[in-house]
Parts: C-alpha cells; structure tokens; sequence
C-alpha cells in the first residue's frame, strides 16, 4: 500500500494520526515515524496494519515477509580483509 492510503485509512478511524498513537500510549509523533522509517518499531507496524484490517506483509511487503516475520534492516558489519599484523606488533593497545 502507499503511504498515503495508510494514511488516509487511519484518519478516517481515529481522525489523526497523533490520536491514534495516544491511543496507544505512545508519543505522538510515534505513528507519523513508523511510517516514514521502516523498522522504527515493528509492533507498532503491525499494530498500524491491525488497525486497517490488513496483514503487515500486505500494508509494507518490503517490511514484512509473508510469514509475518520483519524484514532486517541492520548493515552487515563483517568485515572484508584481515586487519593488517604490523597493526598490533605487540599484542597491546596503542
């Protein structure tokens, strides 16, 4: 879905955006980030999802997989060469 339908769903429901995230306890500009960031919170997406009638997989396919599992957002952070040996000639921090 676009955002914008997204959008446009839950303010037909609650009016504004920021009502529903009091609603729901949250900060008020917590619905506004969910959709705009994806993996700002998880449940909170799906929680949006819920509120539309919709599964997550359906509101942001490149969110959620179809099992319903999210989607990893963090960088691969392995490294791609060896750390030069004349780095640590003594084994101790500089």
């Amino acid at each position: 879905m676009h955002v914008e339908d997204v959008k446009a769903s839950l303010r037909k429901k609650w009016g504004s955006l920021s009502a529903l995230s009091r609603h729901l306890g949250r900060n008020s500009n917590a619905i506004t980030q969910a959709l705009a960031q994806p993996g700002y919170s998880v449940p909170l997406e799906r929680e949006i999802a819920k509120q539309i009638g919709r599964e997550p997989h359906e509101v942001w396919p490149d969110r959620f997989h179809t099992d319903g599992t999210p989607v990893s957002f963090r960088a691969d952070r392995t490294p791609t060469a060896m750390p030069c040996s004349t780095h640590r000639q003594n084994e101790v921090a500089a």
